[in-house]
């Protein structure tokens, strides 16, 4: 006799289902009136654990991804300059940082100053240039969406954002107190309640879309 048992929509299902109730479950019964963790809040984070360490999985086979991804650019000579710049920047980077969790561990040096420096030296002026580039690139847009669609909406959005920009500036805020005010005010209201809008929806959404995978109405584990 042959059994042919596949794990299929079933049991990922009542898997998937079960876990997400346990988590859910385990956030609002995870302590009792002492402050004492239950065994609902032990599940809890024994799950989210699990889930941390999948996660951790999941982006090593990422670089080994990029990085086969990569290195087949390198072969058929497809951009192959960037990707070895990449690569290398990635065995670098890896290679410092493996010293520096090496010295902590040996010599007691909490201060990891060989990947700090890769970091302020590095990493922080090229993401200051795209943040430089973001910002023409908006001044662009704005230009072109006056050009196309002059409204007033299209005539706020530009003026707010070309106050912003010129506020930005330390010099043209130290001679102008009131405009450096101004920005703040904006960045500090309007600002952070279009924000904070954002970031409510994202959560609605999100909850929305867990609701319905917990229900089984959305399948995108590939159950």
């Amino acid at each position: 006799m042959k059994f042919n048992f596949k794990f299929k929509s079933p049991v990922s299902t009542a898997i998937a289902i079960s876990v997400g109730f346990v988590v859910l479950l385990g956030y609002i019964f995870g302590t009792n009136a002492r402050g004492e963790t239950t065994s609902l809040g032990f599940l809890r984070n024994y799950f989210l654990q699990g889930a941390i360490i999948w996660a951790s999985v999941a982006l090593i086979v990422g670089v080994f991804n990029l990085v086969g991804v990569h290195l087949h650019k390198i072969r058929k000579n497809e951009g192959g300059g960037y990707s070895f710049v990449l690569l290398v920047s990635l065995i670098v980077t890896l290679g410092v940082g493996i010293y520096d969790i090496l010295q902590t561990h040996l010599h007691q040096e909490l201060n990891f100053q060989r990947i700090r420096w890769i970091f302020n030296y590095i990493q922080l002026p090229i993401e200051t240039s795209l943040m430089a580039v973001l910002a023409i690139s908006l001044t662009y847009a704005a230009a072109r969406l006056l050009s196309r669609r002059l409204n007033l909406f299209s005539i706020v959005f530009v003026g707010v954002v070309l106050l912003l920009l010129i506020g930005a500036a330390p010099q043209i805020a130290a001679q102008a107190p009131l405009l450096a005010e101004f920005r703040d005010w904006i960045l500090r209201v309007p600002a952070l309640a279009g924000a904070r809008g954002i970031l409510l929806g994202v959560a609605l959404g999100t909850i929305a879309t867990g609701i319905r995978i917990l229900t089984g109405s959305d399948r995108p584990y590939g159950g």
